[in-house]
């Protein structure tokens, strides 16, 4: 996978975010840390490589809140909720509407970067099986639209796939019935612009 995995703490208090800050990074996550969740909504985004530590109780949008809007956004992204005030019906509620782990204060900095740890693996392999699945599916499309295992054809639709990720303009040329449109179709369908009209 291209992106790392980046870890998002979501703190009002301020010793208890570098704490964990701290924690994540000696543990070699790369880390962003907020006072508020509405600081941190910037960085949620569907598909995001991202795992995100958050309180419960903080000012403004609170940590369940927060986790309402990511499983809104993206229901795969971890979200890990720590709280010195937690009961077991918060706990479970939380677990019920998309939490990750829920980790009640204080807890040792070998607690949170182990449950952290296990958090960015799951994101990882999520997000390389979705990217998997991607490629699994236009390779499958591919060769259900442009026939023929000669090696000439597979470099065909693997030309195909690498133009259609770019923004470049593609002129085909080539004799009656060699098959332009269905390419120019190919190369259309397997673009990111197909949704764009």
């Amino acid at each position: 996978m291209a992106d790392e995995i980046r870890v998002l703490v979501v703190e009002d208090d301020e010793n208890v975010r570098i704490g964990v800050e701290q924690a994540v990074a000696l543990a070699g996550f790369p880390v962003s840390a907020y006072a508020s969740a509405a600081d941190a909504y910037a960085d949620i985004a569907p598909g995001a490589p991202v795992v995100i530590v958050s309180d419960v109780r903080m000012p403004g949008i609170d940590g369940l809140q927060l986790l309402d809007h990511v499983m809104a956004i993206d229901a795969q992204i971890p979200v890990l909720l720590i709280s010195g005030h937690a009961d077991i019906s918060t706990a479970v509620s939380a677990m019920r509407v998309g939490a990750y782990d829920f980790i009640e204060k204080p807890f040792s900095s070998d607690v949170i970067a182990a449950r952290v740890a296990r958090a960015v693996e799951k994101r990882r392999l999520t997000l390389e099986v979705e990217g998997l699945r991607a490629t699994l599916h236009n390779w499958q499309g591919i060769e259900a639209l442009v026939l023929g295992k000669s090696a000439a054809m597979a470099d065909v639709r693997k030309k195909i796939l690498r133009l259609a990720n770019t923004s470049v303009s593609v002129l085909i040329t080539g004799e009656t019935g060699t098959g332009k449109e269905l390419i120019a179709r190919s190369l259309h369908d397997f673009s990111a612009r197909r949704d764009a009209h």
